[in-house]
């Protein structure tokens, strides 16, 4: 997807208009913390018209044994069978290659040895085996998807604006810079730390077992 060009300050200037229209029909009683962080897996749950899609969501969905990897699985499901239009930047694909590589790697050694571990040939090929799947994976995942790809260098001027203005690490900080470059509000991840952003610009979607975190960091963080 191509975004037109613009300074970093343009992320941080101001709210969209349909922001700022929301902002102004708020209730007296309006309690952020719960409509705008929403666990994606409930049978309640309503895929939005468009999302801004995390690594780690993806990285669950393709690693098997993981404890979320159910809920995040059928998310993908569902935003393929609703028509979703999912944005996620290019970054996302090279973080996912490391958790997978990773992952691959310590299912052989001892976590103590994974630094020494992944340069042993045995090792780097079966951990080369399960990377080439979870490409493939991956790849199936966006056949069945309506999807655009933001490249980093659309985003990079903004990133150490939103490290300065909310403390994100520089890769969330590119997430973050995605979804304000994308004018979507609605991002799915596991990751409570982007509870930060302000509930104007972020409503977050993730899972039940994360919800009451990811609510109180935006409380602490937000009000």
């Amino acid at each position: 997807m191509r975004s037109s060009t613009g300074s970093a300050s343009t992320f941080l200037a101001a709210p969209t208009q349909s922001a700022g229209a929301r902002a102004t029909e708020m209730p007296a009683k309006y309690d952020r913390r719960r409509a705008t962080v929403i666990a994606f897996d409930t049978a309640a749950w309503d895929p939005p018209e468009a999302v801004v899609l995390d690594t780690n969501v993806v990285a669950e969905a393709l690693l098997r044994s993981e404890t979320e990897h159910n809920a995040c699985d059928e998310l993908l499901r569902r935003l393929s069978h609703a028509g979703t239009h999912v944005v996620f930047n290019r970054l996302l694909e090279m973080e996912l290659w490391e958790v997978v590589f990773n992952h691959a790697v310590r299912t052989q050694t001892a976590r103590r040895d994974i630094r020494h571990s992944r340069f042993l040939p045995a090792v780097r090929r079966m951990a080369g085996e399960r990377f080439g799947e979870a490409m493939r994976e991956w790849h199936d995942v966006l056949d069945q998807l309506n999807w655009d790809c933001v490249e980093l260098h659309e985003v990079a001027d903004a990133v150490p604006d939103l490290m300065r203005a909310y403390g994100l690490q520089s890769y969330d900080a590119v997430h973050a810079a995605t979804l304000l470059r994308s004018g979507i509000t609605d991002m799915v991840t596991r990751d409570a730390g982007f509870a930060v952003l302000m509930p104007e610009d972020a409503t977050l979607h993730t899972t039940r077992r994360r919800l009451s975190r990811t609510r109180a960091r935006r409380r602490d963080a937000c009000g």
